[in-house]
């Protein structure tokens, strides 16, 4: 049977403090090797900091601030700057996280370090390469993860007029997915009611099958994700919405909206949602909200009435959108 070893150690670094007491020392240590510190990005880093003396023993740090600065190679950017917690004071033990928000705007690259003591009115360099030098060299890895893949857009076409027979099925252009055995769709929505089902091609122009079940969708306004598993040249969706014939009126009173009315309340709405009311013209702010009743809209309520507005603006009634679709 094949077997691997992997080792889970921590990052310890042991650094000079220099005694400042007044001591006599005999000897000066200075390593012949100053090993670099690796962050990774994407997880929590813990490095663990071990403060000794010229002759090697520890350095009590009882009521000093320890500051860790990760610094680009250049000296012009300070990329972190985080306090050390203590873990040993007396033993001269302490340790920094550097979490995965921490390096969320960090690049890979080879970067310096510092660790500043602060005690008292006394401020002092920690000591932390060969040659008693104040800098150390990083290096900031993208090693835990692959490199990150951007999402993609599909196209989501405006919702075209409305036909009975069709209940207004209208499909997003394709994704090109082959060779992928998951992807995963984020959808945003405009108060959405409608169900949305994916489907699989061969090749771009068809023919097309349903990809599982179709998901619906009532007033949604929070994103959600589709994850899509097998393997399919092309996946698009197809997205169906009920509702016909849906008109309503606005009027305005010193430049805002003050009323907005059903005129005709059209027919096959979802009784399950609340329409969606948009107000468009020139003016900002207008907001209303519909009812259905019977598969007809039968009311509107005026939420805010805006402002600017020099002549009645439009209102459209209808069941929400689709507003993006990203893909990876």
């Amino acid at each position: 049977m094949y077997s691997t070893t992997a080792y889970l150690y921590q990052q310890k670094q042991q650094v000079l403090l220099i005694n400042t007491s007044g001591a006599y020392f005999d000897r000066r240590w200075q390593p012949v090797y100053a090993k670099n510190l690796k962050i990774n990005r994407g997880v929590d880093n813990v490095i663990l900091f071990e403060f000794i003396n010229q002759d090697q023993k520890p350095v009590n740090i009882s009521g000093s601030t320890l500051t860790f600065r990760l610094i680009s190679q250049d000296g012009e950017t300070e990329l972190v700057s985080k306090d050390l917690v203590h873990l040993n004071s007396t033993y001269g033990r302490a340790k920094v996280t550097l979490t995965e928000e921490d390096l969320d705007t960090v690049d890979p690259q080879t970067a310096n370090y510092s660790v500043e003591r602060g005690s008292g009115d006394l401020w002092e360099t920690v000591y932390v390469d060969d040659y008693a030098g104040g800098r150390g060299t990083a290096d900031v890895l993208d090693s835990v993860y692959p490199d990150f893949v951007a999402s993609k857009d599909l196209t989501v076409p405006s919702h075209l007029p409305q036909d009975l027979d069709s209940k207004n099925r209208i499909h997003t252009s394709e994704a090109y997915t082959a060779g992928q055995d998951l992807t995963t769709f984020q959808l945003d929505f405009d108060n959405f009611t409608g169900n949305v089902k994916a489907q699989g091609s061969d090749t771009q122009l068809g023919p097309w099958y349903d990809v599982g079940t179709q998901t619906v969708y009532t007033n949604q306004t929070a994103r959600a994700y589709l994850n899509i598993s097998g393997n399919h040249n092309y996946l698009r969706f197809e997205i169906n919405q009920y509702g016909k014939g849906a008109t309503a009126t606005a009027t305005i009173s010193g430049g805002a909206v003050s009323t907005v009315s059903v005129a005709a309340g059209g027919t096959d709405f979802l009784t399950t949602g609340a329409a969606n009311v948009d107000i468009e013209g020139l003016g900002t702010g207008a907001t209303a909200t519909g009812t259905i009743s019977s598969n007809s809209v039968t009311g509107l309520t005026l939420t805010a009435g805006g402002s600017g507005y020099v002549q009645a603006p439009n209102v459209k009634v209808n069941l929400g959108s689709i507003t993006s679709i990203k893909y990876r």
